[in-house]
């Protein structure tokens, strides 16, 4: 199982576990970071069942991971990013990862039905494979499950995150994902979600950046061009380069949304909503064509492509 460590804007990495890291100002801090923005006593990180942590303890100016701003304690993920004031800081996995997550059933508030949770991916509708059967659509949502604990729930109309507890709405039936309290919950082995498709990206199609996508086993395809096609392209690009680097399956592959919004609008010209709507375009094309659309994953902040394997030209 992996210890872990938080990289230094230096390159000094510090290991960190289940007594908290205190990080800020001033120099009772475990860390202490010389940056007019950063609070005297800024952000913790801690070790809890073997996954780091992360939150912010009143700071200023706040404490953002992948560039989203903290508003309570959350899960970390190997390569996470965070940023409190002018300083980055990494955290980083020493040894192997074990994907684990916690117990978690999608729960029918009507009926108290509980179904348990068995990957990173739970379907709902009317689909012989679905999770959840229901009337309606083959597959009406599709709720997401990263590492670092976030729960994203998508429909044709959106996608949006949510908590343990919350209530969502699904073909007109109350759901809720339920998570096992810490202290008698078992982790269970992570069944991530294999995505056979080849992407096949080009540089400099007849209009810029383009992408094909392929479907070998069902014997489809499906040519990405204009936004869509840059918007893949670095996606594609970026995994790539992760995979050359080494990185884990659950580590390679994200781009922030900063990143990507300047790649594929300029600096400046657009907002991660654009990102958004461009996303549920891009989707809706997808399925369409036959193809699940949840290979194209976000996170806060972050967002990145997962398939079996990319041709770059």
């Amino acid at each position: 199982m992996a210890t872990w460590e938080l990289v230094l804007p230096g390159g000094q990495a510090v290991p960190f576990g289940e007594v908290p890291l205190s990080i800020g100002r001033g120099p009772a801090n475990e860390v202490v970071l010389a940056d007019d923005g950063v609070s005297w006593h800024h952000a913790q990180l801690w070790v809890e069942a073997g996954t780091p942590w992360a939150r912010d303890v009143g700071s200023r100016n706040g404490t953002h991971v992948n560039g989203a701003r903290l508003t309570a304690s959350v899960r970390l993920a190997d390569g996470d990013e965070l940023a409190l004031g002018g300083a980055k800081l990494q955290v980083r996995a020493v040894g192997e990862v074990q994907r684990v997550f916690r117990t978690r059933w999608v729960e029918d508030t009507g009926s108290t039905v509980r179904l348990l949770v068995r990957g990173d991916r739970f379907t709902v509708g009317s689909g012989a494979r679905c999770d959840l059967r229901m009337e309606g659509p083959e597959r009406a949502a599709t709720l997401v499950f990263h590492d670092n604990g976030e729960i994203w729930v998508g429909t044709a109309d959106g996608e949006w995150q949510v908590e343990p507890g919350d209530t969502f709405d699904v073909l007109g039936r109350s759901l809720r994902v339920v998570e096992a309290a810490l202290d008698h919950a078992p982790t269970v082995e992570y069944g991530a979600t294999a995505y056979g498709y080849v992407l096949r990206a080009v540089a400099d199609g007849a209009s810029g950046p383009e992408a094909v996508l392929v479907d070998a086993a069902a014997g489809k395809e499906i040519l990405l061009t204009g936004n869509k096609g840059v918007l893949v392209y670095l996606l594609a690009r970026k995994l790539v380069r992760d995979r050359e680097g080494g990185l884990g399956e659950a580590q390679e592959g994200w781009c922030s949304t900063d990143e990507v919004v300047t790649g594929v609008w300029g600096r400046g010209a657009k907002a991660a909503n654009h990102l958004n709507v461009l996303v549920h375009r891009l989707r809706e094309q997808l399925s369409a064509d036959g193809f699940d659309p949840w290979f194209l994953e976000k996170r806060r902040g972050g967002i990145r492509l997962r398939i079996r394997d990319v041709v770059m030209a």
